[in-house]
């Protein structure tokens, strides 16, 4: 075999994430009310709610096949429906990756995007008939487990929110993501003296979207990945896809320095790093406790 090498000519990098898109991806899409009082303290200051008394949850759980960066793999996300002034969007408090591809789409979505993303152990998107499922583990914790059957929402409001949802259709979309810088404090302990915000815009190109209802949802509670947080409060249905999503742009919005770039930290730690990062006290640690 071919050896590679740490020197590659710049001219042979220019295909690196041009584009960065993940083709031929298909899954279930669920959305749920959510406890008021707990989408306002994960939420970042900075964001508001569209309904403060009615927040709204989503998740995704999808196989990615056709990457343009890595092999394949799956990947879940979960996020809170929220906007940045004037602007709105979606704020993702975990992203979970597993397969081939993982280590490869946690790179470049944490490095060059500034996404809360994480490896797990195992994804499973399933589809049969008019039933799917879908699964997230976690350092052995179920932390997503949905059944959806297609057909129709669970609630009304999908119909407008989806209205236009089908094939050949195409939705350009925000995420509102923070980029940190890390340094120390004069004291010695580490610290975020800039944090930015970023519009990341990317458009999807719909093959298929079919309403479907959810029919069961069950998250375990996790300390490292506590996606159980976001409570459901109504379920509000799901919609099972085939589509194509891509990069449009990463344009920053506004920029924290100081004391508070450094308490959004409190915000971003978790979808990001693992408690066993926190610990002083060193002893061994073959899971949760």
């Amino acid at each position: 075999m071919k050896n590679g090498s740490y020197f590659i000519p710049r001219d042979q990098i220019y295909p690196f994430m041009n584009p960065g898109a993940m083709n031929n991806e298909e899954g279930l899409y669920l959305y749920w009310e959510t406890d008021p009082a707990a989408a306002r303290r994960v939420l970042p200051p900075v964001l508001e709610l569209p309904d403060p008394a009615h927040p709204i949850s989503m998740v995704y759980v999808v196989n990615i096949r056709e990457p343009t960066f890595a092999p394949w793999y799956m990947e879940g996300g979960i996020c809170l429906l929220c906007r940045y002034g004037e602007t709105p969007g979606v704020y993702f408090l975990n992203l979970q990756l597993s397969g081939p591809g993982a280590q490869m789409g946690l790179a470049s979505g944490r490095e060059l995007s500034g996404l809360p993303k994480k490896v797990c152990e195992r994804i499973v998107v399933e589809r049969n008939g008019d039933w799917s499922r879908v699964l997230i583990e976690s350092k052995g914790r179920k932390i997503f487990c949905a059944e959806a059957e297609i057909g129709t929402y669970n609630d009304p409001l999908m119909k407008t929110m989806f209205k236009d949802a089908g094939p050949g259709y195409q939705d350009r979309s925000t995420c509102l993501l923070f980029q940190y810088e890390f340094g120390k404090a004069a004291d010695g302990r580490v610290a975020f003296p800039k944090v930015k915000l970023v519009d990341y815009d990317s458009i999807t190109d719909y093959q298929s979207w079919e309403p479907a209802c959810i029919q069961s949802l069950k998250m375990e509670p996790s300390l490292d990945d506590p996606w159980a947080e976001m409570e459901v409060v109504k379920l509000l249905g799901a919609g099972y896809s085939v589509n194509s999503n891509r990069v449009a742009g990463i344009t920053p919005l506004a920029e924290f320095e100081g004391a508070e770039a450094d308490g959004l930290i409190s915000y971003l730690f978790t979808g990001r790093w693992d408690r066993s990062t926190l610990v002083t006290k060193r002893t061994q640690r073959y899971g949760q406790f």
